[in-house]
């Protein structure tokens, strides 16, 4: 390799270190007010939906304080229940906190480190999750114990978790749904009498790319000295009036989080996606909490009479608020010593009035949240909303979007009342403020409907008259490269016939087209590749601005075009060079700027296609979604076949060779990758260095000014 193509390699990675300024962490202002989170995971500024009304450590003079609970559990006649696990004891009272009872002492068996607690509406029976002691205790309301549950005796029974109950549920026919200490089998399943009935709703080991690669390279030896990657367990369930089982899921869960299951077991909640939020991290370094994690940990799931569900995370203090189809409807809360603010939430509950009660185990102490105006509003409009009554609820969301004229689920409210009207474009535009791409698809769909059935003839027309400007131009075009073909031993290759003669090659006859760059390199410029790569940027501009609305994966308000960039041309920068060095050793025919255009015309399709799709998609939805995907992955299909014609047509390999060629090449890219992130992060070391520095010396400097 000679000093010219290592200087040519040199600047094309000092034009990564350059570019990698503009790949920045997406920032995101954490506001301590409440907010909902959009489609998009962005905080969208909402009023204030809870009020924190009271914090509570100091019962009585007889209960004393809370120490370190764990758990809480309230009944339809708002009778609460605190399991005080420092104290291991049951604290009963009232929710406005009159008549405090304690228990301790059950018919002479004590409790060591409860944990749960379900208390029977008919009859006030306590099922208690005596942890430490590896049992369930079955007492009356007064505290008198009628039956102990120990460990089932039962083979189906594993043995290597021993029966250590963390949180406890009945359902309506008395079956007994047991959370287990690190247990992945999900839900101990006990009948009355404690006979093991089974097992519930597993929970899944999460993808992990290092594991799987060790597990195909390493020994056994060498994977037994590895971590293995572990199902996340659930951490707290809630049974409701319907017999559904609402779960949380801690730590390790991507995704489903929240989950709701049938008496079957089978998840039925709408939404099956990741709950809470990402920037985790920022949160905490904004209240400068020193976390083990800053992955979130979701403890405890409530549901109100009016199927609104609520889950706590105790790593952000945060309280996150879904209605029954997985909407966010507020999140509110936080980490924090003051009220209303915890450190170590541990449980959560809700009374008949649709207050919230929030225990927290690192302060011990009981916090009370009540709803806003807002809220109530918002709920009662829900109530309606999926009671069918959509012209009833506007009157809500109305005065909902008075308070807060960008609150999405009072335009998705507004907007199916207008659907269901059979007004398309008010509900089209509504569920467009709502960024609702379901619902604004189903009111394109109908408004769409009805102008065809209203303009059926024009249509039709408009459809044929493209199909034929289409085909034709097709034919055209094949015409020229013949003609051109034809007459190729009189081409110049430096003139626009000639240019024209290898364009038209790589798209009706790649091997030859690519085959002519190489063989006509003396006379060859790049003036169309660039050409091209312009228009990647333009086509890729295009779709971003002109793709209707449901197929948009970025919003337009949100584009960053210099990521947006970046992230089509430094893979093809990257191949580029890849490409470059793996032929070279394998003995390769290709210069670097030949390598250079193969890939501009390889990505011809992305222009040929990506522009007039942009276009079409403006009279499609998410119904024709499979139409959409399907042309472009044929696009990306056909992308891969040009790459694979102009390595191996230029380079004069056999089929199999080349498949190993492009092999190495991808794995040269990957190397690079990873350099040029060890080169970012080193960078940014070096950034941080010097900016403490300068920032030390700022501080000495003011100190000694101030001396003096």
């Amino acid at each position: 390799m000679n000093w010219s193509k290592l200087k040519q390699i040199s600047l094309i990675f000092l034009v990564f270190i350059l570019m990698a300024g503009m790949f920045g962490m997406q920032a995101s202002a954490y506001d301590e007010q409440n907010y909902v989170l959009d489609a998009d995971g962005y905080q969208l500024p909402i009023p204030v939906t809870y009020n924190a009304e009271s914090v509570t450590r100091y019962l009585s003079d007889e209960a004393g304080q809370l120490s370190s609970p764990t758990d809480i559990f309230i009944t339809k006649s708002d009778r609460m229940y605190i399991v005080d696990g420092g104290n291991n004891r049951i604290v009963s009272m009232n929710c406005d906190g009159t008549d405090v009872k304690t228990f301790s002492n059950f018919s002479g068996e004590t409790l060591s480190n409860p944990n749960g607690i379900y208390v029977y509406e008919d009859s006030g029976d306590m099922l208690i999750a005596d942890t430490d002691n590896g049992r369930l205790l079955l007492t009356d309301k007064d505290g008198n114990l009628k039956k102990i549950y120990t460990q089932p005796e039962s083979e189906l029974y594993d043995k290597t978790y021993p029966f250590k109950p963390l949180k406890v549920a009945v359902n309506l026919i008395g079956q007994i749904y047991v959370i287990n200490t690190d247990d992945y089998h999900g839900f101990v399943v006990l009948d009355e009498a404690g006979e093991l009935r089974g097992y519930m709703a597993p929970t899944k080991v999460p993808f992990d790319l290092v594991y799987r690669l060790a597990s195909i390279f390493a020994t056994e030896e060498q994977l037994s000295r590895m971590e293995q990657p572990m199902p996340p367990v659930h951490t707290n369930l809630f049974i409701d009036d319907d017999n559904y089982i609402y779960t949380t899921t801690g730590r390790g869960a991507d995704e489903g989080q929240l989950m709701v299951f049938s008496p079957v077991g089978k998840n039925i909640y709408p939404f099956t996606g990741a709950f809470g939020e990402e920037r985790t991290d920022y949160v905490l370094r904004h209240y400068n909490v020193n976390a083990d994690s800053t992955e979130q940990n979701f403890v405890d799931v409530v549901v109100d009479d009016g199927g609104i569900v609520s889950i706590l995370d105790s790593v952000t203090g945060r309280i996150y608020q879904y209605d029954s189809e997985g909407n966010n409807l507020t999140v509110f809360g936080g980490v924090g010593v003051w009220e209303g603010r915890f450190q170590g939430a541990s449980g959560m509950a809700i009374d008949s009035q649709g207050n919230i009660y929030v225990v927290d185990q690192t302060q011990s102490s009981l916090h009370k949240f009540v709803p806003t105006q807002f809220t109530n509003l918002i709920h009662t409009a829900l109530g309606l909303y999926y009671d069918g009554k959509y012209d009833e609820a506007v009157e809500y969301w109305d005065q909902v979007l008075e308070l807060n004229p960008n609150y999405p689920m009072a335009h998705v409210g507004r907007g199916n009342a207008y659907l269901r009207n059979d007004q398309y474009e008010e509900a089209i535009e509504e569920f467009r403020l709502a960024d609702n791409k379901a619902g604004y698809s189903d009111a394109f769909d109908e408004n769409e409907l009805q102008f065809v059935r209203q303009n059926f003839a024009f249509v039709l027309l408009a459809i044929i008259a493209i199909v034929v400007l289409v085909v034709l131009l097709i034919m055209y075009l094949h015409k020229r490269y013949k003609q051109t073909y034809e007459k190729q031993s009189r081409i110049k290759w430096f003139n626009n016939r000639g240019r024209l003669q290898i364009l038209l090659g790589c798209i009706f006859d790649p091997n030859e087209g690519f085959r002519n760059i190489r063989r006509h390199r003396q006379d060859y410029d790049i003036v169309i590749p660039l050409i091209i790569y312009a228009l990647i940027f333009v086509a890729k501009c295009f779709s971003l601005f002109v793709t209707h609305y449901p197929f948009q994966a970025t919003d337009i308000a949100r584009v960053n075009l210099a990521q947006e960039t970046l992230m089509i041309f430094l893979p093809l920068l990257t191949w580029v060079v890849g490409n470059y060095l793996v032929t070279t050793i394998r003995s390769g025919e290709v210069k670097m700027r030949e390598v250079f255009s193969a890939s501009a015309y390889s990505m011809l399709p992305y222009v040929i296609v990506t522009i007039p799709l942009a276009c079409v998609s403006n009279v499609m939805s998410l119904s024709s979604s499979s139409l959409y995907n399907g042309i472009n992955v044929l696009m990306w299909v056909w992308i891969g076949i040009l790459f694979f014609a102009s390595t191996m047509s230029m380079n004069s390999y056999r089929f199999f060779e080349t498949v190993g060629i492009i092999i190495i090449a991808l794995f040269a890219c990957v190397f690079m990758w990873v350099v040029f992130a060890m080169i970012f992060m080193l960078g940014n070391e070096v950034v941080s260095f010097f900016t403490g520095i300068f920032e030390n010396w700022q501080v000495y400097f003011s100190m000694q000014g101030g001396n003096a």
